[in-house]
């Protein structure tokens, strides 16, 4: 192999990697966290879950809706077949209802654009998410974000405590 080889695999290489990068960094993202915290609702402090939509892009990202999943019932194997022969891809959240905010009184704040390194958020009551999770499977919850192209992000599954009285 000689020297002109080389070089021609390392400029392929690198013009590759480039274009890949480039095409990542131009995809508006956003990341979504469930965060346990404390906030005050018409002067006193309230205890609940807060949703962080951050931009983690380098443009401008308009989210549509927010809403919460949560596991109203076990899937089987059954299920999950069934649902990849119907819709053609692996189920992620097959058993999660989706329960939008504005349903239970909370304002989102939707749509609203989020700018580069900004995030929106929104904070959710005990009061609510006891209701929300009174017939659920397990008390864990997840947040999805839907930015105006309908492409979902999904947060991580939090688990969240019955409040002791």
């Amino acid at each position: 192999m000689r020297l002109t080889d080389l070089l021609a695999i390392y400029g392929a290489s690198l013009s590759t990697a480039t274009a890949v990068w480039n095409y990542f960094r131009a995809r508006p993202q956003v990341r979504v966290l469930l965060i346990f915290a404390l906030d005050k609702v018409d002067g006193e402090s309230q205890t609940g879950i807060g949703i962080s939509v951050q931009n983690i892009s380098n443009q401008p990202v308009h989210i549509a809706h927010v809403s919460f999943l949560y596991p109203y019932r076990r899937s089987t194997l059954q299920d999950k077949v069934k649902h990849l022969i119907r819709f053609k891809r692996i189920p992620r959240n097959d058993g999660w209802c989706h329960s939008s905010l504005s349903l239970h009184g909370i304002e989102d704040g939707c749509p609203v654009s989020i700018e580069p390194s900004k995030s929106h958020w929104i904070f959710v009551r005990h009061e609510v998410l006891d209701g929300l999770l009174e017939g659920a499977q397990s008390r864990r919850v997840k947040a999805v974000v839907q930015d105006a192209l309908w492409r979902n992000t999904y947060s991580k599954a939090l688990e969240y405590p019955a409040q002791q009285k």
